[in-house]
């Protein structure tokens, strides 16, 4: 039988015909293209035999379950699912396709949605809540490279690949990191030890999973890499451009976002430490592209007009700095009742006088009203 994928509960709906054949884990069929399944009961009983369709139909089907029919309707609740697909992903113990494949899958959706609603995307990045940092941070940085990679003219197959690579790139150090999280004291020696090693056990470990992509391993083994020898594990001197990326990626988004014993970077700082940080004099050009297409203030910045008035940035503008901003309350600090949609560029009163970090703007703010219809 060719290659396989194994179906989650979410990927299969009541009431609509199957689009592929599907086969248990011995290949033998069990449902043809086009059954409807009716009942709950039905998916259960099938999920517990285990249900497996080609890999190859399934990523050529025109509507895939859980992905575009969800991206049109709930782009909100697919980006909050992507951690848990991700974490059933790369704790998978068994050691044949299925990572590859679930990840390739994650990594469809997670293109989809960055390149749909990023705007949204980079909102949530910046403020919705974290549970788990390791998955949430893998997530941000694949979205973050896949637009500066974008913006730089990448072909589709080859940002696959560069998601694939981000989304995986420290499934070497994932117990770890889930430590360090919560660890205030200074690295061990151990510690340092496999986070200098990460990049070397993860391509291992994918490695051991049946992924042969040289790209995706390549960046994921280079991601730490530096252009004067002093990265890790190998201290080369040229890394590949996708893990030049990726350490782009890497760098902002460590800094926007929250752990459990700092608070995170204000956007427009991260932006220009990681340009400071990164850009090797000019041997990195990807610092520069990050600041392009996220902008001076991405969206879910918190700032204040040189009006009074106060809001977050709602969309990216014309320019860097001129971005598109949903106030949220007004100059003598009284929350609006709906949002009141400003354009930075088309007034001096509405030019951007200050950023706030969000746990001071004392300013109540509905993700879901903001963001949830933005194309």
């Amino acid at each position: 039988m060719a290659e396989t994928l194994k179906l989650r509960t979410d990927q299969l709906h009541r009431d609509h015909p199957l689009p592929w054949d599907v086969f248990d884990s011995t290949g033998r069929l069990l449902l043809r293209k086009g059954f409807v399944i009716e009942r709950e009961a039905q998916i259960e009983s099938l999920m517990e035999r285990g249900m497996y369709v080609d890999a190859a139909m399934f990523h050529a089907s025109p509507a895939l379950p859980g992905i575009t029919s969800a991206v049109r309707h709930d782009p909100i609740r697919d980006w909050e699912d992507l951690q848990a697909h991700l974490g059933i992903a790369l704790q998978s113990s068994a050691v044949d396709a299925s990572m590859r494949l679930e990840v390739r899958e994650i990594a469809r959706l997670l293109l989809l949605l960055t390149e749909r609603y990023t705007d949204l995307v980079l909102a949530a990045i910046m403020l919705m809540d974290h549970r788990k940092y390791p998955l949430a941070h893998s997530v941000h940085c694949a979205a973050i490279a896949n637009m500066v990679a974008r913006r730089a003219g990448w072909k589709t197959d080859d940002r696959l690949s560069l998601i694939c690579a981000a989304l995986t790139m420290n499934v070497g150090m994932l117990a770890l990191q889930l430590h360090l999280c919560n660890q205030r004291e200074a690295l061990s020696p151990e510690q340092r030890t496999a986070i200098n090693q990460h990049p070397a056990e993860s391509v291992r470990i994918l490695s051991e999973h049946g992924i042969e992509d040289p790209d995706w391993l390549s960046a994921v083994l280079e991601h730490h890499e530096k252009h004067d020898g002093s990265g890790y594990p190998r201290k080369i001197t040229n890394p590949c451009e996708g893990a030049m990326i990726l350490q782009t990626a890497d760098i902002f988004a460590a800094k926007v976002s929250p752990r459990a014993h700092r608070k995170p970077m204000i956007a427009s700082e991260a932006t220009k430490l990681a340009y400071i940080e990164l850009s090797e004099n000019g041997r990195n050009p990807y610092p520069a592209i990050l600041v392009k297409e996220l902008g001076i203030y991405p969206p879910g910045t918190i700032i204040r007009l040189a009006n009074g008035e106060t809001g977050v940035v709602q969309k990216r503008g014309a320019a860097a700095n001129t971005p598109i901003v949903a106030i949220l309350s007004n100059a003598h600090g009284v929350p609006m009742l709906k949002p009141l949609i400003r354009n930075t560029a088309t007034d001096p009163a509405f030019k951007i006088a200050s950023v706030m970090a969000r746990e001071k703007s004392l300013i109540g703010l509905n993700f879901e009203r903001i963001w949830a219809h933005q194309p």
